[in-house]
């Protein structure tokens, strides 16, 4: 059934490209102030537990896709309800990066241009991509990885060649008590990015038969290593800028960065964060993409996912455009309105409810849990 597999190292580097995707982009955390840094390994922490929920649902499932089995526990017509939900979730998720992505291009490169043609560019490069097949994708992202960690280790030494960051920005830590962390952690940073694997529900089948033992600690690590990876980066944006500043401005990590000047020759190395960003960004909206084709596939029976490709596409473009009126808008829905409304819902929620009706139905869905295509009525 299966016609694409996914090697160990492809989905490790995967989940570290699309973890920090947006996270990256955005002030996450900021809400704590100069404790930003420790909320997110809070969300961290949180987020790898929600993955070992996920991870057993697929261990119980190991050869469905979270739209199958949906259509094992609850049965076809219930169980693609919820697949149709999970669809409109991943679209959603999918539409909301692209509008990042296209915000920061706007405001740092392209500011005449309108964004829907920013916008439309960077889908319809993923088309053609996914169009070649996800396994190329996962190929480009082994190359892409390697890039990226050599800017980023750049980036790193240039910003401490430069002297910008002032430690005492940072302290006292903790100084106003845990309890405002606690207040700016919950529940944005363990839903974004960390909840967001959910989205791996719908990769999990994909990975190669003889590596799937290993999936569990390699997928741990990696949104160990993503955490931490956000979590210094969310330090340093306000070692350099300070935590008022980067509280307030639209991409912290960019404003960071464009203080770089060394001996008046290396400096305005924007460009290049904005590079590596959209190379995360690529690749997020790609995984996002690729789930919402497979789950229309198994919802309504389309054989072809290539037929599938452009209209999704298309509608992406138009729903990033109109899922707010500016950015300052966007943002705010992002942090304030989108984690409790919906993330928690189809992060946490709906995945426990399947966890129990699975406990609880365990005995009569043994037989089916084998069988790609078997649901129960």
């Amino acid at each position: 059934m299966k016609t694409i597999k996914i090697d160990i190292q492809q989905y490790f580097i995967i989940i570290i490209l699309f973890e920090l995707g947006s996270a990256i982009l955005v002030g996450l955390g900021m809400d704590a102030g100069r404790d930003a840094w420790i909320a997110i390994l809070l969300g961290m922490i949180c987020g790898m537990i929600l993955f070992l929920g996920y991870f057993y649902l697929y261990k119980q499932f190991p050869e469905q896709s979270l739209t199958q089995y949906l259509q094992i526990l609850f049965g076809k017509y219930i169980g693609k309800l919820f697949g149709f939900l999970y669809l409109m979730y991943f679209m959603y998720l999918a539409a909301r990066v692209l509008r990042d992505f296209g915000s920061l291009l706007l405001s740092a490169v392209f500011v005449q241009t309108p964004i829907i043609v920013v916008n439309t560019l960077m889908i319809a490069t993923i088309v053609y991509v996914l169009k070649l097949g996800f396994e190329v994708l996962v190929r480009t992202g082994e190359i892409i990885f390697s890039l990226v960690v050599l800017l980023g280790m750049i980036l790193a030494v240039l910003v401490l060649s430069a002297d910008l960051m002032k430690y005492n920005y940072l302290l006292p830590i903790l100084g106003k008590g845990f309890l405002p962390v606690l207040k700016a952690a919950f529940p944005v940073t363990p839903t974004f990015p960390f909840g967001e694997m959910v989205v791996f529900t719908m990769l999990f089948p994909y990975l190669k038969t003889t590596k799937k033992s290993k999936a569990l600690t390699v997928g741990l690590f990696a949104i160990m290593l993503s955490g931490i990876i956000l979590s210094i980066t969310v330090a340093m944006d306000i070692a350099i800028l300070g935590g008022h500043v980067a509280t307030h401005v639209y991409f912290p990590l960019l404003a960071a960065v464009a203080k770089i000047n060394l001996g008046e020759f290396i400096q305005r190395l924007d460009a290049l964060v904005v590079f590596t960003l959209i190379i995360g960004g690529f690749f997020k909206i790609s995984v996002l993409f690729y789930v919402a084709v497979k789950a229309t596939q198994d919802i309504f029976g389309v054989k072809e996912e290539k037929k599938l490709i452009g209209p999704i596409g298309i509608v992406l473009i138009l729903s990033s455009i109109v899922i707010a009126a500016n950015y300052v808008e966007h943002i705010t829905e992002g942090l304030s309105i989108v984690p409790h409304f919906i993330h928690i819902p189809f992060q946490v929620v709906l995945p426990s409810l399947f966890i129990i009706v699975f406990l609880i139905r365990r005995k009569k869905l043994k037989p089916f849990a084998s069988s790609p295509s078997t649901s129960t009525e």
